[in-house]
């Protein structure tokens, strides 16, 4: 080995290990395995096609995904981080954006509803987190929570279970 080859040794290396951390996604959490109790679970998406369809946490692991994490105001708001993809990408896979949309509606299982407006959606990290950043969300934030780092925390939903979305 000449005395060059030696050198790119360890940049080499930090580069693999930089790699394989990316592949990795959520801070070396395997994503499947972290989902695994919840992966077939069902989201109701409505007003993104002619029709209402259902879009799973596993359908979602295989999208570009970000961690997010938000602190609340208050210590009963607290942090919470997630892992999953931003509703940019999300919508990007059906040629949309959310700048063409008037409003994205949340409702969770408990028929709690978070409504965010063309002013909420333009220019902000929007996480749809299916994972709780080191691992599975706790049984009752499955299939989804919504974590928006600079909005206030009652914009955190969980639980999500449908989405509606309206054109402008």
């Amino acid at each position: 080995m000449t005395g060059r080859s030696k050198r790119s040794l360890p940049r080499l290396a930090a580069i693999l290990l930089l790699a394989a951390a990316a592949l990795g996604g959520c801070g070396g959490v395997d994503i499947s395995a972290a989902i695994t109790e919840y992966a077939d679970a069902k989201i109701v998406i409505s007003g993104l096609a002619a029709e209402e369809f259902t879009v799973t946490p596993e359908e979602m692991a295989k999208l570009d995904s970000a961690s997010a994490r938000a602190s609340g105001q208050s210590a009963k708001a607290g942090t919470v981080r997630g892992f999953g993809p931003s509703l940019e990408t999300f919508l990007a896979q059906y040629g949309k954006s959310p700048e063409d949309f008037s409003l994205v509606r949340f409702i969770a299982a408990d028929g709690y509803r978070v409504t965010l407006h063309e002013k909420s959606l333009a220019g902000r990290e929007i996480i749809m987190a299916i994972t709780g950043g080191e691992g599975a969300l706790p049984q009752s934030e499955r299939p989804m929570r919504l974590i928006i780092p600079e909005a206030e925390s009652s914009q955190w939903i969980y639980a999500v279970e449908r989405i509606e979305f309206e054109l402008r």
